[in-house]
Formats: structure tokens, C-alpha cells, sequence
């Protein structure tokens, strides 16, 4: 298993109109994959209640102190889903 840190982020305007993206909650999860992660994530906050736009997850390299990492360090990587037109998040 690796762990994944899931970050969860509102589009909003600032006051001179220019978008940017707000961290919203950020979770540390152990899984076997990003896409569980993101699944476990979203079950441990209230996505209905933030209007969660945008969900990011980087795998962690080596050790995290509050988590056990069984597997040897990787390369980390990013996905990110976004919300498509429809009120789904999907894959970017």
C-alpha cells in the first residue's frame, strides 16, 4: 500500500475578479491506488457542504510520521479530477 495525500479545492473569485483555486480540506490515506484514495477521502468529509470543485492526490515519497509505509519510496505523482460539466468528478 502507499500513501496519498487528497486535497480538496473550491474555484472562487477574488476581489478583482480573478479566479484561483481555495484548499478547501487535505487528507493523508493509506490505499492500494489514487483513485481508492480519492474514494476513501471524499467519504471522510462533507463534500455536499464545501462544493468540492477540484480534487488533487499526490503520492507521498518515503516516510510520513503520522502514517506506516510498507512499500519502498517511489517517484511521487499527481492526479487531479475536476468537475466536468455534468456533477461528476472525472479524470484530467
Amino acid at each position: 500500500m502507499s500513501i496519498y495525500r487528497v486535497s480538496f479545492y473550491k474555484d472562487l473569485l477574488n476581489s478583482d475578479g480573478h479566479s484561483f483555486r481555495c484548499l478547501q480540506r487535505q487528507v493523508d490515506i493509506q490505499s492500494e491506488s489514487p483513485s481508492r484514495a480519492r474514494v476513501l477521502a471524499k467519504g471522510l468529509i462533507d463534500d455536499e457542504r464545501l462544493h468540492i470543485d477540484c480534487v488533487e492526490v499526490v503520492h507521498l515519497a518515503g516516510d510520513h510520521p503520522d502514517l506506516k509505509q510498507s512499500a519502498p519510496p517511489t517517484v511521487p505523482c499527481k492526479h487531479t479530477w475536476s468537475r466536468a460539466s455534468h456533477d461528476k468528478l472525472t479524470m484530467t
